[in-house]
């Protein structure tokens, strides 16, 4: 974008933007182009910050008025860079970060720019949750349209599913509610269809009782005794109520966690944590953090309650903080068969780069929404399993990600259909419809986006082209 442009649009835009408009003479230029991934690395030619629903429609009408499809950035956690437009206008959320909550209603409104440590830091004092993902630092937005998974989705479901009504900046600057009953057709698409139809400024989500304390269990397995634990939690977790959530970690180093002695600290383990997601006192709870904890042999055992939102939500921030180089690969599980489980543990044995590879259970209230009933897919699927490496080299890129690449290509026996779409990486832009849950699904959404984007105007994203019909 050159300068020319970039004076243009500012007086374009005027007194009727109270937002900032930051250009790369801007002395916040370089802090406001870097995202999560460090391997990213855009310079747009514009962005505008805003700080309300006015300023985004300002922003969406000078982007279209100069031919600029924008891209829009939350919390700038897209793995794929996504949330930048390289040399082009990035539309920056970051200012719209207010909270309100409805106890009497329980639904919680919440800005397009929100991190999800926004959300809880404003519900807990209520003892209510939101039912988002795994870092504070995430933005609601791209993890909401893209779906949503997090430690309460076997109890509640998707983020996406919490869903009431949204307010949306469409291509067209028009500003419209949408909801079960206004524009459902745009309420199905934007429950996992990403940001392809607009620009999400309100979510008002549904909140569910919780807390704001949370039983947790966490066991650590050496090396030699990981494949005997995961073993068990393969069979163990098909058997387990909604109440309760399982997940594993093969960790390249053991962050320095609260309840990890200092011995074991930076070492490599596999970790299996427990959370009850019940109320914390609850006997039963406890029993089942206790049991899940002593399967295997666990060279360290323990169990904690702590607040969830300025506990165990902010737990895994440290380890995957801003900056890093980041590639991640996510599949789902058909059968974590021995086989499979030795497979990946051989991978994290000699894997060189930091990170982990996550074993995710979910199952539960996910699959209790027909696969039809919203945009997001593949739905049944109890195993996820997310490779999230990251190093700080960059001369490392070629040999750590076709490690990746490789372990993942070993693993396809065991892994089913479909990729999450908050997932995608550079290299996987081929599975787009594949990722929207196939050609039949994607063409419905394709249909849909030419009823409110008919020129593909939002197309900085995992893009859905627009399908036109015809009258004939």
């Amino acid at each position: 974008m050159d300068q020319e442009i970039q004076v243009r649009i500012a007086d374009q835009l005027g007194a009727r933007f109270k937002g900032e408009i930051i250009g790369p003479g801007h002395a916040d230029y370089d802090d406001a182009r870097v995202v999560w991934n460090g391997m990213i690395d855009k310079r747009p030619g514009l962005i505008l910050r805003c700080t309300s629903t006015e300023d985004v429609v300002a922003a969406v009408n000078g982007a279209r008025e100069n031919g600029l499809p924008p891209a829009i950035r939350c919390g700038g956690h897209s793995v794929s860079g996504k949330a930048l437009s390289d040399g082009g206008l990035t539309i920056d959320l970051s200012g719209m970060r207010s909270v309100s909550v409805d106890t009497e209603r329980k639904l919680v409104h919440v800005g397009g720019g929100c991190l999800l440590g926004d959300v809880d830091e404003a519900t807990a004092p209520h003892g209510l949750v939101v039912p988002a993902g795994v870092v504070s630092k995430t933005g609601v937005a791209g993890l909401a349209l893209g779906g949503g998974i997090g430690w309460f989705s076997r109890k509640h479901g998707l983020t996406c599913d919490q869903f009431v009504s949204l307010e949306i900046v469409l291509a067209s600057g028009e500003v419209i509610e949408v909801s079960a009953t206004d524009h459902p057709d745009l309420f199905w698409a934007l429950k996992g269809g990403g940001g392809n139809f607009g620009v999400v400024t309100r979510f008002t989500f549904a909140a569910h009782e919780f807390g704001p304390m949370i039983r947790t269990g966490m066991s650590l397995y050496r090396p030699e005794d990981a494949a005997e634990a995961l073993r068990a939690y393969a069979s163990i977790v098909p058997t387990l109520p909604r109440t309760i959530g399982w997940h594993a970690a093969l960790k390249h180093d053991m962050p320095a966690l609260p309840y990890v002695p200092q011995e074991l600290a930076g070492e490599r383990l596999l970790m299996m944590f427990s959370m009850w997601l019940g109320d914390a006192e609850d006997p039963a709870g406890a029993e089942f953090v206790e049991r899940l904890g002593a399967v295997g042999r666990p060279c360290l055992q323990t169990t904690k309650v702590m607040p969830f939102a300025a506990g165990m939500q902010k737990a895994l921030d440290p380890e995957f903080a801003e900056g890093h180089r980041y590639y991640t690969k996510e599949a789902h599980v058909t059968e974590l068969s021995g086989v499979a489980i030795d497979t990946l543990v051989d991978f994290w044995k000699d894997m060189p780069m930091e990170g982990e590879v996550a074993i995710i259970g979910l199952g539960g209230a996910i699959g209790d929404v027909p696969e039809e009933a919203t945009a997001f897919s593949n739905r049944g699927y109890l195993l996820w399993l997310n490779f999230a490496m990251k190093w700080d080299e960059s001369a490392h890129d070629r040999d750590y990600i076709a490690r990746t690449r490789k372990i993942v290509r070993a693993l396809e026996p065991w892994v089913g259909k479909g990729v999450y779409v908050n997932m995608l990486n550079f290299d996987e832009m081929d599975r787009v419809v594949e990722a929207f849950g196939g050609p039949e699904k994607y063409e419905r959404l394709g249909r849909i986006k030419a009823q409110y984007d008919p020129e593909n105007f939002f197309r900085i994203n995992y893009n859905i082209v627009p399908v036109f019909v015809s009258s004939s």
